[in-house]
């Protein structure tokens, strides 16, 4: 487990970003911990501009929709009684992140997980690979949890409740 007082909690646009902050409030909250959210603007993860050569106009649209993901996400903790700093850093994902947690001393990144097929993996790298392989810390990864999977003995499917709908 996650021990310290940094917190540094990385989403995208990504419908998974609640699971994130979710847990990352959860932690937190535990922890007393200061907490951080991230959400690098990667132009290289943006397949639509992957062949065009990017313009101000399509730098500020990508720009907006940051920090859009970022207000929602600041506006979401606070509804949950969680104070957060935002940052909007531009580069490559992993690099950017794992630069981030080196500059706050975090403690620990809570990022989500994508599930992408093998296809996808390969044309766009997993973000949580590269990530563990240059962060300064822990590493802890979110998963959806899966509602059909029951284990030995459960008469019920699994089912985590959310706290905010």
């Amino acid at each position: 487990m996650i021990m310290g007082k940094v917190l540094l909690a990385a989403i995208d646009s990504s419908p998974q970003r609640r699971l994130v902050l979710d847990k990352a409030a959860e932690i937190g909250a535990c922890m007393k911990a200061e907490l951080h959210v991230v959400s690098v603007n990667d132009l290289s993860r943006h397949r639509e501009i992957s062949f065009a050569v990017p313009n101000g106009e399509m730098i500020a649209v990508l720009e907006a929709e940051i920090h859009t993901v970022l207000d929602e996400a600041r506006d979401y903790l606070a509804r949950m009684k969680m104070d957060c700093r935002t940052h909007a850093p531009f580069g490559a994902t992993a690099e950017q992140i794992a630069l981030l947690a080196g500059e706050l001393r975090a403690d620990g990144i809570i990022i989500g997980h994508r599930h992408l097929s093998w296809l996808g993996r390969l044309v766009e790298g997993s973000v949580g690979s590269d990530l563990v392989a240059r962060t300064p810390c822990d590493v802890l990864i979110v998963v959806e949890p899966d509602k059909t999977r029951t284990f030995e003995g459960d008469q019920e499917p699994l089912s985590r409740p959310s706290s905010l709908t």
